[in-house]
C-alpha cells in the first residue's frame, strides 16, 4: 500500500519527463509530414486509453480505480542497396493506475518504459543475414527513480542459407541481459543462446524423404538465485520416410510411412546451496483442452507451444483463444505440459497469470483444482494426483505477473501433467501465460548437477483402400507410436518399434522406459440401395508399457446406415459398441445409438434433429493405487433440435432445444433452449436478441440480451447492449449495460468512448460503473 503522493515526490523530474514526451511527439508529427526528410517510409502509431471504474456494495462504495495507458511507436526503414536495408524504431509506454478501497487506502501502480532498437537486414534469394540490438528501460514509479529501474539489453544475429534444391541451413545467436539498479541488486540475469538448424524435403514420384535437425546451446547466469548457472544442450532430430501410390485409376491406393524424432537433452546446473533444492523439469510441449460441466476432463490434450515459451507477460493462445481463469472466464480449463523425461519426479506445478491475484480467495483453495498425470495423453490413462496446498505469489512486479503454486502431496513421475480449474477466480481477466513443473533434487557438495535424458519417438503407419465395385469399397489402417526414454542405442529403439508392430514384448534394458500406442482397424462402405448406404467399422486400440503401469485394450464396433431419399432430407443412424479392458480384465462396455436427421423445411429454413441413447457399464476392478471400484451402470437419453431460418431478407432466427436425462448412481434431467433473432433493416444497422433457458432438476437459469449496432454516419458508429441473467441455485441475478461511441476522425485517427454498468444480486447487491476513452493514431 503506497501513498499517491509518493510518485510525485520529484515534480521537476516529472515535468521534464512530460516535456520530453510532448517534444518527441511534436517532432515525430513534424517528421511524419515532412516528405523530404523521410521519403523511404517512416511509420508511427500511438494509443491512449483511460478507464475509470467504481464499485458499490449495498449502496456503499467499496472500490474505485482509474487507469491511464499511453503507448507510442515509431519506425523508420530505409534501403541502402537493393539487398541491404536498416531499420530504426522507438517504443515507449506509460501506465498510471490507482485503486482505493472502502477505507480510502490507495494503491498505486506505475510503469514507464522506453525501447530503442536498430536492425540491419541483408536479403538475397539464396541467403539472408539479420543483425540487431534492443535496449529496454523500465521504471515502476511515477518518477525515473534508479531504485525502480530495470534494464534489458538484447542482441541477435540470424543467418539463413536457402540454396535451390539443397538443404536449408540457419544459424542464430541471441544474448539477453536483464538487471536492476538497486543496491544491492534483486535482478541479475544473462542468457546466451546458440542455435543451428537444417531441413530438407526430397520428393521422387510417390516417395518423400525429409529431415529437420536443430541443435541449441542455452546458457543462463543468475548469480542472485539459488541456481546460479544453467547450461542446456539440446539436439532435436526429426526425420521421415513416406510412400504413397494409387493404381487402377485411383480405385486401389496405399500409403506407408515412418517418422522418427530423436531428442537429447543435457542439463548442467550449478547451485549456491547444497541439500534439497527445487529444479524446473524441462518441458517439450504445452498442452490444452477445454472441458465443460458434463465432461470436465479432456483425455487427449492438444499442443500449445505458447504455454512453455518462457514469455510470462503475454497470454497463451490456443485454437479457442486465451485461457481465462477469472470470474468472467470459464471452469474446467485443462492446462498441461509434456516433459522431456519422467525420471525426475515432480512435486510442484506453477500456473502463471498476468493479473494480480493476491486477493483471490477461490483458486487458492486446493479443492477447486484437479491434477492428473499420464504417460500417454490418451483416454483411460490419466491418474488423479492429490493436492497438498495452493498458494499465490508475485513473480514479476514490473510486468504484473503472478503465479498459482500447486504443491502435490507426493512426488510424481510421469511424462504428462494436466491441471483443471473446477471454479473461476474471484477476480476478472485472469489470463494464463505459462505452466511449469518443478521437483526437488539433492545437490552435492560440488554444487553441480548434470542430467542427460534421451527421448526417441517412432511413428509407423500403413493405409490401404480399394474399390472393387462401384458400390463397394473397403479400407485398412494401422498406426503405431512408441516412445522410448533413455534407450541404450538408437538402433535397438528403431528395431524395437518395428518388432512391436506384431508383438507386445519390449527389451528389458536398464533404465529404458517405453510406452507403446497401437491402433488398427478396417472399414467398408456398401451402397446397398439407391437410397441406402451402409458403413461397417472395426477399430482396436492398445496402450501398454514395459514398467507394468498401463495395459489398456479397447475394441470399437460401429454400424452406420445413411439414407438421402430426397434432396431436402438426409437421415443417419449409427450404432457403436466399445469394450475396454485393463490388464486383461473387462473394465467397461459402452453402447451408443444415434439418429440424426437433417432436413430443409423451406427454401431458407433448415432443421437438424439428433436423438441419442448411451448405456455404459463399468465393472468392478481393483484400482492399482487406491481401492476397489464397484460396478456402475449409467444411461443417457437425449434429443436435440435446431432450426435455422432466414424468414425475410432482413429478418433471421435460430432456435435450438434439447433434453438430456442421466440415470445411474446420480440422476438428473436437463432442458436447455436458445432463441436468437437478428434484424438488419439496412446495410449499416442491425439489431439482435437472444433468450436462453437452462433447467437442471428444477433449478432454472435464464439469460436474455439485446444488441444494437449502427453506423449512422460514414465515420461514426454506435453500439449498445443489455443482458439480464438469473442463475439457480441462489438465485444470483445480474444486469449488464454497455455501449460505445466510435468516431473515425480521419483515415489515421479514431476516437472511442465506452461505458459499462453491472448490477449483481445474491446475498448482497453489487454495482459496478466503468467508463473509458480510447484514442488511436496511425501513420503508415
Amino acid at each position: 500500500m503506497t501513498d499517491r503522493r509518493k510518485g510525485l515526490c520529484n515534480p521537476d523530474r516529472n515535468r521534464l519527463l512530460h516535456f520530453a514526451v510532448c517534444s518527441a511527439l511534436l517532432a515525430l508529427c513534424f517528421l511524419l509530414f515532412c516528405k523530404v526528410a523521410f521519403a523511404d517510409g517512416p511509420s508511427a502509431w500511438l494509443n491512449v486509453n483511460y478507464i475509470e471504474t467504481k464499485q458499490y456494495e449495498d449502496g456503499e462504495k467499496i472500490q474505485e480505480s482509474d487507469s491511464l495507458f499511453q503507448n507510442y511507436y515509431f519506425r523508420f526503414n530505409k534501403p541502402v542497396t537493393p539487398v541491404i536495408s536498416y531499420q530504426l524504431y522507438l517504443r515507449a509506454n506509460f501506465l498510471d493506475s490507482h485503486i482505493s478501497d472502502a477505507e480510502d487506502n490507495v494503491s498505486d501502480t506505475y510503469r514507464r518504459a522506453i525501447e530503442p532498437a536498430f536492425d540491419i537486414l541483408l536479403r538475397n534469394p539464396i541467403y539472408g543475414l539479420d543483425v540487431g540490438a534492443r535496449l529496454l528501460e523500465e521504471w515502476s514509479t511515477a518518477g525515473l527513480d534508479s531504485d525502480s529501474r530495470e534494464t534489458t539489453k538484447f542482441y541477435y544475429s540470424r543467418f539463413q542459407l536457402t540454396p535451390y534444391a539443397l538443404p536449408t541451413v540457419t544459424l542464430a545467436v541471441d544474448r539477453e541481459e536483464n538487471f536492476d539498479h538497486m543496491s544491492p541488486k534483486e535482478t541479475d540475469r544473462t542468457n546466451t543462446r546458440y542455435t543451428g538448424s537444417s531441413w530438407y524435403d526430397l520428393l521422387y514420384h510417390g516417395l518423400k524423404l525429409s529431415y529437420n535437425f536443430t541443435y541449441t546451446r542455452d546458457e543462463t547466469k543468475t548469480p542472485l538465485d539459488t541456481i546460479s548457472r544453467t547450461i542446456n544442450n539440446d539436439l532435436n532430430a526429426l526425420y521421415g520416410i513416406n510412400y504413397k501410390r494409387s493404381i487402377r485409376e485411383g480405385r486401389v491406393g496405399m500409403s506407408a510411412g515412418y517418422q522418427g524424432n530423436y531428442v537429447r537433452n543435457k542439463s548442467e546446473q550449478h547451485a549456491t546451496e547444497t541439500g534439497d533444492v527445487p529444479f524446473e523439469r524441462a518441458a517439450a510441449f504445452g498442452l490444452y483442452g477445454s472441458g465443460d460441466q458434463i465432461m470436465p476432463e479432456v483425455d487427449t490434450l492438444n499442443s500449445v507451444i505458447t504455454l512453455i515459451d518462457n514469455v510470462y507477460d503475454a497470454p497463451a493462445v490456443t485454437n479457442t483463444g486465451t485461457i481465462n481463469l477469472g470470474q468472467n472466464g470459464f471452469r474446467n480449463h485443462n492446462i498441461g505440459a509434456q516433459l522431456f523425461s519422467s525420471e525426475r519426479p515432480v512435486d510442484t506445478l506453477y500456473i502463471y497469470v498476468n493479473q494480480d491475484v493476491l486477493l483471490d480467495n477461490v483458486l487458492t483453495l486446493a479443492g477447486n483444482w484437479r491434477v492428473y498425470r499420464s504417460n500417454f495423453n490418451q483416454p483411460n490413462t490419466w491418474t488423479e494426483v492429490m493436492i497438498r496446498a495452493v498458494s499465490v505469489s508475485e513473480f514479476d512486479r514490473v510486468n504484473n505477473v503472478y503465479r498459482y503454486e500447486i504443491r502435490l502431496t507426493a512426488p510424481q513421475n510421469a511424462l504428462f501433467f494436466r491441471v483443471i480449474n473446477r471454479e473461476t477466480a474471484s477476480i476478472s481477466d485472469v489470463l494464463v501465460t505459462e505452466i511449469e513443473a518443478f521437483g526437488t533434487d539433492f545437490v552435492p557438495r560440488s554444487g553441480k548437477i548434470t542430467n542427460i535424458s534421451t527421448f526417441f519417438t517412432h511413428g509407423i503407419n500403413f493405409n490401404f483402400n480399394a474399390q472393387p465395385l462401384r458400390t463397394l469399397s473397403f479400407a485398412v489402417n494401422y498406426f503405431l507410436n512408441r516412445s522410448d526414454q533413455n534407450p541404450q542405442s538408437e538402433w535397438e529403439s528403431i528395431s524395437g518399434a518395428f518388432k512391436n508392430l506384431l508383438s507386445n514384448s519390449i527389451d528389458e534394458n536398464s533404465g529404458l522406459i517405453s510406452n507403446v500406442t497401437r491402433t488398427y482397424g478396417a472399414s467398408s462402405i456398401w451402397q446397398t440401395h439407391r437410397l441406402l448406404t451402409t458403413t461397417v467399422r472395426f477399430q482396436r486400440s492398445e496402450v501398454f508399457d514395459n514398467v507394468d503401469e498401463t495395459d489398456m485394450r479397447s475394441n470399437t464396433y460401429s454400424l452406420t446406415l445413411n439414407s438421402n431419399p430426397l434432396p431436402t432430407l438426409d437421415a443417419n443412424f449409427s450404432y457403436i459398441r466399445t469394450h475396454t479392458d485393463s490388464f486383461g480384465e473387462r473394465q467397461s462396455i459402452a453402447d451408443l445409438y444415434l439418429l440424426s436427421i437433417r432436413s430443409r423445411l423451406h427454401r431458407d429454413v433448415n432443421m437438424i434433429t439428433d436423438i441419442g441413447y448411451t448405456q455404459t457399464q463399468t465393472f468392478a476392478v481393483e484400482d492399482r493405487e487406491t481401492s476397489v471400484i464397484g460396478d456402475t451402470d449409467t444411461t443417457t437419453r437425449y434429443i436435440r433440435g435446431i432450426i435455422d431460418a432466414r424468414l425475410t431478407q432482413k429478418f433471421s432466427g435460430n432456435l435450438s432445444c434439447g433434453f438430456t436425462r442421466l440415470s445411474g448412481e446420480t440422476s438428473s434431467d436437463t432442458i436447455d433452449s436458445t432463441l436468437i433473432l437478428t434484424y438488419r433493416p439496412g446495410r449499416f444497422i442491425s439489431f439482435s436478441a437472444d433468450f436462453r433457458v437452462l433447467d437442471t432438476d428444477g433449478d432454472t437459469s435464464i439469460s436474455e440480451g439485446l444488441l444494437a449496432d449502427w453506423l449512422f454516419l460514414p465515420a461514426v458508429r454506435l453500439n449498445a447492449s443489455y443482458r439480464y441473467s438469473r442463475v439457480e441455485p441462489g438465485p444470483r441475478t445480474s444486469d449488464m449495460i454497455s455501449g460505445y461511441f466510435l468516431w473515425y476522425v480521419t483515415r489515421f485517427l479514431d476516437f472511442q468512448l465506452r461505458y459499462g454498468y453491472t448490477r449483481e444480486r445474491e446475498e448482497k447487491k453489487t454495482e459496478t460503473y466503468s467508463a473509458g476513452g480510447y484514442l488511436t493514431c496511425r501513420f503508415w
